[in-house]
């Protein structure tokens, strides 16, 4: 495999992110967080429009030609729609675990190119981890998929499913694993353990391999998702629809995705069935 962490498009990246990182846990070590909330009452920090002016400003001295969507400058769809190649940023996921100090929030950045993400980087600015993963070929750099801490760098991939399955569940965005589905996993792994986390940090802890899979029935935005799933492709893995489609990016007018699975190709299609044969409500991106 190619020695990415030598590839000057991805040193630029990494400097992006971690210069947002460190604009994030200088605030997050404030008694102040300068918490609002937004017109949908969801919370928004100083943090996240520092970490927003970052990104944005080194998106666009890396590469002027390509518009820029995030969470914190939404751009109406008469104008994205025409495009073709953009960043999806979400300068701070997890805000709600940021306002809890629980140290479970990422930086998402991703690249889609004609709906599909093919480029994801994301970063846990309280640990230091970062992913990054490439489905296509962008600017030299090739497929793969590579786990960071400080100046350490290995690949990564999805694990083949073993016991006890591990189901990363939401922090903050309930529910739990179905009881049900729990059941279902159990005919064929005995035992299934979930573990909660916030954030993207659930996709990338399963693109490493150390956990089976996410089941997200709330509401979630295409700036929550973009980056996490290209990781996790390109890690071997699947961020599908109920369906059994891979989401889709800047495609609608609205920015909202619904239900989503994160697995390999042997527990996707066990999640699909549970859901056709529990007749869910199957919101597809």
């Amino acid at each position: 495999m190619m020695d990415v962490s030598r590839h000057p498009t991805f040193q630029a990246l990494q400097q992006i992110i971690h210069d947002a990182a460190d604009a994030i846990m200088e605030i997050y070590q404030k008694a102040d967080l300068g918490v609002e909330h937004k017109s949908d009452d969801s919370p928004v920090t100083a943090a996240d429009i520092a970490a927003n002016g970052i990104i944005m400003a080194g998106l666009r001295a890396l590469t002027p030609e390509i518009p820029i969507l995030s969470e914190e400058a939404v751009v109406p769809f008469e104008e994205r729609k025409t495009w073709t190649q953009l960043w999806v940023v979400d300068p701070l996921d997890g805000t709600k675990e940021f306002i809890k100090r629980n140290g479970e929030f990422s930086i998402n950045i991703a690249l889609v190119r004609d709906g599909k993400p093919i480029l994801g980087i994301v970063y846990l600015p309280t640990t230091q981890e970062g992913y990054f993963g490439v489905t296509e070929s962008w600017h030299d750099i090739e497929p793969c998929a590579v786990k960071w801490h400080l100046d350490e760098y290995e690949p990564i991939s999805i694990r083949e499913p073993r016991e006890p399955i591990v189901a990363m569940t939401s922090r903050s965005h309930g529910p739990a694993l179905p009881a049900d589905l729990k059941e279902t996993l159990k005919e064929t792994y005995e035992q299934v353990r979930e573990l909660p986390k916030g954030s993207s940090i659930k996709g990338c802890r399963i693109a490493e391999g150390i956990a089976d899979l996410h089941l997200r029935r709330g509401p979630t935005s295409e700036w929550d998702t973009a980056a996490q799933q290209a990781i996790i492709e390109a890690a071997g893995g699947q961020l599908v629809a109920p369906s059994g489609k891979p989401f889709r990016y800047n495609q609608r007018s609205t920015l909202l995705n619904g239900h989503f699975i994160v697995a390999g190709p042997e527990i996707t299609p066990v999640i699909l069935d549970w859901y056709q044969q529990n007749d869910q409500d199957n919101k597809d991106n």
